[in-house]
């Protein structure tokens, strides 16, 4: 192979000395080269050859794309000729041509991924530090082509990366260029352009592969998430209260804008521990907005009088990334927003004891939030008539209150009673109570009702 840049100029050659030489006038010695068999150079010396003189040149005119010959014959003063061996010499003055769209390189891994969001320190933390790339079959590859890559800020104008000879082996597989990760971040962030030639072994240099066009964002950048927001809370640096009687439904949690994730990655918002009773976790938007969560009452409910974790966490498939826990404090109502519970018979001078049946009807309104499931208590105390205190009777105990209750509140049908038998027990003109007791936790917590306390008469 000859290298191109050899014909540009005449090609030198030297033809060897012939071991036996002593030409005269009377014997000369000739020397015959030939280029493709035709006669090029013919020189004859009746005096001793000198070196320069076996020094010649090709002319450029010769030397031609394709396959050529060089030969050359000595015929000595003894009229005996002898002939070298062909020496074979390939001229390829042809550049590589680049493959599709120019040879601009393919993305190998996640090509969606970089096209959507760039390359990312996140991209190169998951595909071993460097971005695959992939050079389109080109035309007439070799054994000896020299590969080298550009990275910068210039479609055309970018700084060589690395160079790479190609063998045999690369062409039974995809040529592949890496651009690691440790070039990409000291190139820095922005858009950076990737492209490439190719230089033959005889040294024809391809054009410049069309560039491939990246957004970079390769940077170590810290994922710190925050607090979340709860507009209906007060408080601050995750330290949160809320109030059941200020807090109106729905209750939105709020991943703050300072919270940055990818399309690919999922945030779900977690309400609690998963052991808590109102545990609960969702991924959806409320409809709406784009970074608010809504939970549902059911789950609000069962943290009064308590202090729960509030917090969301990003998943990639690979990792999870979760964000500073605020902690909040849950009030529960106030028992001005509960209702009273009513004894059938009972007005405002008391309760006459003469005229009750043997079980007297006791009944409880509805009250905001009440939902299927939740439980309650109802207990009379009162005093004996021997001034000491009564044993409590209990009227219902961790009753779960069902489809009709949450509708038309307890004891709508007259299904919950006193016994009257109790009542006789206590002392006349002295008021009895009753306790009421409602559960929205499965009966961790209990929160008080307002106590009805009516006089008990003969």
């Amino acid at each position: 192979m000859l290298p191109v840049r050899a014909t540009r100029r005449p090609l030198p050659i030297a033809i060897p000395m012939w071991l036996v030489s002593n030409p005269s006038e009377d014997d000369p010695e000739q020397l015959v080269v030939k280029w493709d068999g035709q006669l090029f150079e013919d020189r004859t010396w009746t005096t001793p050859v000198l070196p320069a003189d076996l020094e010649l040149e090709v002319p450029v005119a010769l030397l031609g794309e394709g396959r050529h010959t060089l030969t050359y014959e000595v015929t000595l003063g003894n009229g005996e000729t002898s002939f070298s061996d062909d020496l074979s010499l390939l001229i390829d003055k042809t550049a590589p041509v680049l493959g599709g769209q120019r040879g601009r390189l393919e993305l190998v891994e996640a090509a969606d991924e970089l096209e959507r969001d760039g390359l990312t320190a996140r991209y190169l933390d998951r595909h071993g530090d460097r971005l695959r790339t992939l050079v389109p079959a080109y035309d007439s590859p070799g054994s000896g082509d020299i590969i080298t890559w550009y990275w910068g800020e210039k479609p055309d104008d970018a700084e060589r990366v690395d160079s790479r000879i190609l063998t045999s082996d690369d062409y039974s597989l995809p040529i592949h260029i890496d651009f690691q990760g440790e070039m990409i971040r000291q190139a820095g962030d922005g858009v950076r352009y990737a492209y490439y030639e190719i230089e033959d072994r005889a040294g024809n240099l391809s054009n410049l592969a069309r560039s491939l066009e990246l957004e970079v964002r390769a940077q170590p950048a810290p994922r710190d998430f925050e607090w979340v927001e709860i507009a209906q809370a007060t408080g601050a640096s995750g330290e949160l209260a809320l109030k059941l009687d200020d807090y109106i439904e729905p209750l939105l949690v709020a991943v703050p804008q300072s919270a940055q994730w990818f399309p690919d990655e999922t945030v779900t918002v977690l309400w609690g521990e998963p052991e808590d009773y109102g545990y609960y976790s969702t991924s959806e938007v409320h409809p709406g907005t784009e970074r608010s969560y809504a939970i549902p009452e059911k789950q609000v409910l069962a943290y009064g009088k308590r202090t729960l974790v509030v917090r969301y966490e990003i998943r990639d498939g690979v990792d999870v990334f979760p964000s500073a826990s605020s902690n909040l404090k849950v009030t529960e109502f106030d028992q001005g927003g509960l209702p009273v519970l009513a004894l059938e018979g009972a007005n405002s001078n008391g309760f006459s004891l003469g005229s009750a049946p043997e079980r007297v009807p006791v009944s409880l309104g509805t009250w905001r939030g009440i939902a299927v499931g939740q439980q309650v208590n109802v207990t009379v105390t009162g005093v004996l008539q021997s001034g000491s205190d009564a044993p409590p009777q209990p009227v219902l105990t961790a009753h779960p209150l069902t489809e009709a209750q949450v509708r038309q509140g307890i004891g709508a049908n007259k299904e919950v009673t006193v016994p009257k038998a109790y009542l006789a027990t206590l002392k006349r003109n002295e008021p009895f109570t009753f306790l009421v007791q409602a559960s929205f936790d499965g009966g961790s917590t209990w929160v008080d009702f307002p106590r009805y306390s009516p006089t008990l008469r003969a």
